[in-house]
């Protein structure tokens, strides 16, 4: 018989070797993969620092966590509201095309936003606006890349998942890396890095886009989007997902400083994303044979029940595992919905649809921060939870109903 570290071994070899290796190799050895996945991580960072750093500028310069709420807001939906259409943009013309000048306009409205940060509030609305409305979404375009390249389904599935352990990875040091470079050295350090990564990424990915980030059949894109079955109801769906992801920062950072844990805050919410990290990393081992739509309403429920913990159950001790248990059903439900996206999208207008989806849940995350906020400040720092789970019930139900008026137009 063999010994149990033989035994061992063996499970070792034989998971990481014949499944993780089977899985993700096959996605990592595909042509431009290193580049994608690389200049992608680059890319992505900014997007995780820029809103702490931008409430860290301003709250220093104006001392004004107001005037920092706003100029976050600005830089947020305004994104939000370009964004799509700067997509659009990209399936018309490609990503080299595109994302050369907006990187361009970005740093200069950032390096404005820097400058102005001391003066009055309108020009820091205004180019914290432009900064928000000219930084490309990286996570789109490198989606839209694999979208259109890899026919495979299980490949997809297992490309999309390593690109939401990617977000989840900016999103855990995104943050982070902007606190350290403003207490070594200040907000506006932590800015200029964000557009160094920034530079590297936007023009790595320029540099080696191909025929695939070009669309075809560009002469039918007359039809808006959202005419599209059961696009609307994903949309809706996912600005209430992102009404759970702002809440739940909001409540988590309230909860630890109210029970004299402030300094940990951070931490619980970077426990949050670790928890979605682990399951975007198992989930791409898998290959569904469920279809994408199913995969998000059950992932939507099981978000729905594990947001009940903190709810529930509201000490602190207790917290950080029900966060990070309430955080694995982040990156399945966000890799079920840029399946779903894929399948009910024509390919030609991808980029413009994955700029939709991280809209709708920017525009959440904004309208989720604010309404946990005011709920925290009127009733307590645990009440703010009762309104995640909110979110993610409305954010279930309207799956549910968009699924199901999905499967009547089917059968029509």
């Amino acid at each position: 018989m063999p010994s149990t570290v033989e035994f061992c071994n063996r499970l070792h070899k034989t998971f990481f070797g014949d499944i993780l290796l089977s899985s993700y190799l096959e996605v990592i050895r595909k042509p431009a993969a290193f580049s994608t996945f690389g200049f992608g991580i680059l890319g992505r960072i900014p997007l995780a620092m820029n809103p702490v750093a931008i409430v860290l500028l301003i709250s220093s310069t104006k001392d004004s966590f107001a005037y920092a709420g706003l100029a976050s807001a600005a830089y947020t939906l305004a994104g939000a509201l370009v964004g799509p259409r700067i997509g659009r943009l990209a399936d018309r013309k490609g990503s080299r095309v595109v994302l050369v000048p907006i990187t361009i306009l970005h740093i200069i409205s950032m390096l404005a936003l820097i400058k102005v940060s001391s003066g009055g509030i309108f020009p820091i609305l205004l180019f914290a606006a432009c900064s928000g409305a000219t930084l490309a979404n990286i996570g789109s375009y490198t989606r839209t890349r694999w979208s259109r390249a890899l026919g495979n389904m299980k490949e997809l599935n297992t490309a999309l998942s390593i690109e939401s352990v990617l977000d989840e990875i900016s999103f855990v040091s995104g943050p982070a890396l902007a606190g350290l470079l403003y207490a070594q050295y200040s907000p506006a350090v932590a800015l200029i890095t964000g557009l160094i990564f920034l530079i590297f990424g936007a023009s790595g990915l320029a540099y080696t886009s191909g025929d695939h980030d070009i669309a075809e059949n560009r002469e039918k894109r007359q039809a808006g989007l959202l005419k599209i079955p059961m696009i609307k109801a994903l949309l809706f769906s996912l600005i209430a997902l992102g009404g759970v992801f702002g809440g739940n920062t909001v409540a988590i950072l309230a909860a630890a400083k109210s029970t004299g844990h402030g300094s940990q805050g951070g931490l619980l919410v970077a426990l949050y994303s670790l928890g979605s990290l682990v399951a975007g990393t198992l989930y791409g081992l898998h290959h569904w044979k469920s279809s994408p739509s199913h995969r998000y309403f059950i992932a939507l429920s099981f978000m729905t029940v594990a947001t009940l913990g903190p709810v529930l159950i509201q000490e602190y001790d207790s917290l950080a595992v029900l966060v990070m248990i309430s955080g694995v059903a982040i990156s399945p439900t966000l890799i079920a919905a840029n399946a779903l996206l894929k399948i009910l999208v024509p390919s030609d207008r991808l980029n413009e649809a994955f700029s939709y989806l991280g809209a709708a849940i920017s525009i959440g995350i904004t309208l989720g921060s604010a309404v946990t906020g005011a709920i925290v400040s009127s009733y307590g720092s645990w009440k703010g939870f009762n309104f995640v789970i909110a979110s993610s019930i409305i954010a279930t139900a309207i799956a549910l109903l968009g699924l199901h008026h999905h499967r009547k137009l089917s059968k029509v």
